[in-house]
């Protein structure tokens, strides 16, 4: 019985231990494996229905209850099926990301998990996430040259969103990656190295100076990186020290710019004559050439300005009562002024600065007539003096006129006053006189002489008839006295007269004769101002 048990039991057992390794060694493994394999047969065509059918058979194939690398295999092929039927559904991809997502959780990443992820993330424009993970994972991607171009193209498109939003730091950061990772670097706008420079201009408009003086800063750093030129954010740096730095150390750093400047001219390449170049044969060489002469030439013209401004402002700095600026001043003036003008001749800015200095110093009429010239030509340049102070300047002097139009004005005053019916025989006989004098050093065209038909006035009108008299005084005058100081004998004498006028006028009640004889003092003082050596 003993003997019998063992020889039964044995051959159960062996049978039983074989069928269950078929079972699980045979039949589960096949029931995954065998839509596994037939759905790799699948995936390289690109039919739709083939591969609908092949995510079909993947389906199946988990469903079967795979483990371990069966699985993992598994569910990377239903990852890229879906990611390739992506280009049919969009929906898709988010299925092949949900995939890859369970995929990595378990088992982490390899090179080909990483590299479908990276391409199904660019596809679903989750441009932050592709960024992240070639980061994350450039050991495994670096190998496949693709995926430096698909981390690319994402940095671009960051890059663009925050230029649209005016975030210049994100921007530069994004472009900066681009360049790192060597790949669509043509697609870099050329305007990007100029975003720092915009966002300190900005800056010092809205008063932001250390943030200004901050970006000026890093492009310069970017530039000297880039083996460009550096003057643009250098200038930037010293219009952030222009309103509290010292004259003198200002005008060291603009003439160093401006030498600079002049070396980036002389070695740009001289640009093809119009005739010489066939029709399309500008290149971008050719264009970035051009952009850069037209930006060192505005440079130019900018630091010629500040160097004019600068020197003024040296002036300012002086110790009072120091004296006004030399004759050795003026010709270093004068050279900068005619800098600028060499250097942009229809900027009005030159004619501006020469004009009013030259006004403010000028010594004699002449020379303020001159310098009025300066300024009413650069009102008629392309880009002319537009300021409503020095217009209205222009106008006021127009009116006012020389001692030309003095001696006009004058006339026709006295005139005036010889036609008025309220003067007595004697006063008019002495306004007659004074007529023929001075009748011949009118200018040839001079305000006309014919006076206006005077009635008799109304004692209530008189004293606005006196105010007026005087504010026309004071005007033909002013060319006469404006240089004189206040203690001169012509303008003390004037100013008593002028009093004079008004207490007549206060008074004219009393009688008309007071108020005559005032007028009749003040208009013969006014020509012993104006020719002094005709009056009797």
């Amino acid at each position: 019985m003993t003997t019998i048990l063992p020889a039964v039991f044995l051959p159960l057992f062996f049978l039983s231990t074989v069928a269950s390794g078929l079972y699980f060694l045979v039949v589960l493994p096949n029931r995954w494996r065998l839509p596994y394999e037939a759905s790799l047969a699948l995936l390289d065509s690109d039919d739709r229905d083939e591969l609908e059918r092949a995510d079909r058979l993947l389906g199946e194939a988990v469903n079967a209850g795979p483990r371990g690398r069966g699985l993992s295999r598994i569910r990377f092929a239903q990852a890229h099926v879906r990611a390739m039927l992506g280009t049919y559904e969009p929906a898709r991809y988010a299925a092949a990301a949900t995939v890859l997502d369970e995929l990595v959780a378990a088992d982490g990443h390899s090179a080909h998990t990483a590299y479908l992820e990276l391409w199904v993330q660019s596809r679903l424009d989750n441009h932050d996430r592709v960024t992240d993970l070639y980061a994350e994972q450039r050991e495994l991607l670096d190998a496949r040259p693709d995926s430096r171009r698909i981390a690319a193209i994402s940095h671009l498109q960051l890059a663009v969103g925050h230029w649209r939003r005016r975030e210049t730091d994100g921007a530069l950061h994004h472009f900066d990656r681009v360049r790192e990772l060597g790949e669509l670097t043509e697609a870099i706008p050329p305007e990007v190295n100029d975003l720092q420079l915009i966002k300190g201009v900005q800056a010092v408009f809205d008063g932001r100076t250390d943030e200004a003086r901050d970006a000026f800063a890093d492009a310069r750093r970017r530039s000297a990186e880039r083996g460009v030129a550096t003057f643009q954010a250098e200038l930037g740096l010293l219009a952030c020290g222009w309103a509290e730095g010292d004259p003198g150390q200002l005008g060291e750093w603009l003439d160093r710019l401006a030498q600079e400047i002049e070396r980036e001219l002389a070695d740009l390449p001289e640009e093809p004559d119009d005739d010489s170049r066939a029709p399309g044969a500008e290149d971008r060489a050719d264009s970035d050439t051009r952009e850069r002469r037209r930006t060192a030439e505005l440079l130019r013209t900018g630091i010629a300005l500040l160097r004019l401004v600068i020197l003024v402002r040296e002036w300012l700095e002086r110790p009072a009562l120091s004296g006004a600026p030399s004759a050795a001043d003026f010709t270093e003036f004068d050279g900068r002024v005619d800098a600028v003008r060499a250097a942009d001749p229809e900027l009005g800015d030159a004619a501006l600065v020469g004009g009013l200095v030259r006004y403010y110093f000028a010594l004699n009429q002449p020379e303020r007539e001159q310098a009025l010239a300066v300024l009413e030509g650069g009102t008629e340049l392309a880009k002319g003096i537009m300021l409503p102070e020095v217009l209205d300047l222009l106008e006021r002097e127009r009116a006012l006129g020389g001692e030309g139009d003095a001696i006009s004005r004058y006339l026709a005053l006295v005139t005036e006053f010889l036609d008025d019916p309220d003067r007595s025989p004697e006063d008019r006989e002495r306004y007659r006189r004074l007529k023929v004098r001075f009748t011949r050093f009118q200018d040839a065209e001079g305000i006309e002489d014919g006076a206006m038909p005077t009635q008799r006035s109304a004692p209530d009108d008189h004293r606005r008839r006196s105010q007026a008299l005087r504010r026309r005084i004071e005007l033909i005058v002013y060319p006469r006295v404006r240089d004189l100081p206040d203690d001169a004998p012509a303008k003390r004498a004037l100013r008593e007269l002028l009093a004079d006028l008004d207490r007549a006028s206060g008074v004219y009640a009393e009688g008309a004769e007071v108020l005559h004889g005032a007028e009749q003092k003040l208009i013969t003082s006014t020509g012993a101002i104006l020719l002094p050596e005709e009056t009797e």
